[in-house]
């Protein structure tokens, strides 16, 4: 048996233990649930077949975009919400957001969907913005921000085709020119994923991080680490030193072998 093979709650015996944290791989098989903990990346395994094309997570629930309905997950598994087929989900205050393939943008609760208005071709939902092929749109009232083909959006950031923005009330400023692919933010991090690699903003600069493999990344999400995944299927994840048993920190990473990755959540 593998180290990779072992348990996180085995591993941690060698060590102090550390909290478990479950992420969840949006690719074209479907969900896959990854166990890490204190900078290991333990076991692996897909827990629903579908066609993921993106993936939130928000007070220890996870919603899926997929190309028949909105999934959200339940103690039972992942449970369908008669949504329709959807392109991005996200959560903002309120709770769970979703952008359909017919334009439509619906927040869920009760069991029920209640439209917010239509905009073509949601791309990702984040707080109080919306990403889409038309720009950055508001939430929950849609009025568009500004900005053109968007590919990801966070508090205060959007990804583009041609640049990573950053909202200064209602202007946005360009911070690095060229395509980004994802942005997350949670306050006190920022980190971007751009064609040739994955940036943090450290101290108002921004450096790229010495990742372990050089694959594209298409998404990157906070919680008690930083988490990534790249487009071939590379799981990522970024721990502080003190946090990890061996006391070394930084990037580690596992094959997960999905294709056509589109996404990281944790809840």
């Amino acid at each position: 048996m593998s180290d990779d093979d072992i348990a996180l709650s085995e591993k941690r015996m060698y060590g102090q233990k550390r909290p478990e944290t479950h992420a969840y791989v949006a690719s074209g098989l479907g969900v896959t649930r990854v166990e890490t903990a204190g900078g290991q990346v333990g076991r692996f395994s897909l827990v629903k077949r579908c066609t993921a094309r993106d993936v939130a997570g928000s007070n220890g629930e996870i919603a899926v975009a997929a190309g028949d309905d909105v999934l959200v997950s339940t103690d039972e598994g992942f449970a369908p919400t008669e949504f329709g087929p959807a392109t991005s989900v996200g959560y903002d205050s309120d709770g769970l957001l979703a952008g359909g393939e017919d334009g439509t943008v619906a927040r869920y609760g009760g069991g029920k969907w209640t439209p917010l208005g239509q905009v073509a071709a949601v791309r990702a939902i984040d707080g109080d913005l919306l990403g889409a092929e038309g720009g950055v749109y508001g939430l929950p009232s849609l009025d568009r921000l500004g900005l053109a083909d968007v590919t990801d959006v966070a508090p205060d950031y959007a990804a583009t085709t041609a640049g990573l923005y950053e909202r200064d009330g209602d202007e946005w400023t360009e911070v690095r020119s060229g395509p980004y692919s994802a942005v997350a933010s949670d306050g006190e991090r920022v980190h971007a994923a751009a064609d040739d690699g994955l940036f943090e903003l450290v101290d108002g600069a921004w450096e790229r991080c010495p990742l372990p493999v050089d694959e594209h990344v298409v998404d990157v999400v906070h919680g008690a680490d930083v988490y990534a995944v790249t487009e071939a299927g590379t799981f990522l994840v970024e721990t502080e030193a003190e946090a990890t048993a061996d006391g070394r920190g930084g990037w580690r990473q596992r094959s997960l072998g999905v294709p056509d990755v589109v996404g990281v959540a944790v809840a």
